[in-house]
């Protein structure tokens, strides 16, 4: 497969030397592809080439240091790495969630029959003669 990698970059290169010079980096276990030093311009040719699906630009996965993931391609030679597999992570996210239905859970409301109101609403409903507390009114001294 790194073969593979070094003939593509070789096409738009001219030459597989030229190509093992410009991988930094490559990967056959997480994803299949492999990182490369080279113009805009030529990604985009890179782009052209049969089997070739994508070409993204750089991007750092340890930003701290630099680093790019995957495994190292230095002077035409893997430096295979560890593989970390974040067994934790991807066992929560396939763990069973509780489900919640709100129709179940919600309070019921009370409403007043149409065109009645509760009498609890306002004390002056039920007497009329009865004063407002607070309003400054006294209808007893008319």
């Amino acid at each position: 497969m790194i073969n593979s990698y070094v003939k593509t970059l070789a096409g738009v290169l001219g030459s597989e030397e030229e190509a093992k010079k410009k991988i930094y980096s490559v990967c056959t276990t997480t994803y299949t592809g492999f990182g490369a030093l080279i113009s805009e311009e030529l990604s985009y040719k890179v782009k052209g080439l049969p089997g070739v699906l994508w070409v993204l630009p750089d991007s750092y996965l340890d930003v701290p240091n630099k680093d790019y993931g995957g495994d190292l391609f230095v002077d035409g030679k893997v430096i295979h790495r560890p593989q970390y597999w974040f067994t934790e992570r991807q066992s929560t996210r396939n763990r069973p969630r509780p489900r919640y239905d709100r129709r179940q859970n919600a309070m019921p409301v009370r409403r007043p029959p149409p065109n009645q109101e509760y009498a609890t609403t306002s004390p002056d409903r039920l007497n009329p003669n009865m004063d407002k507390v607070g309003d400054g009114s006294d209808r007893s001294q008319s």
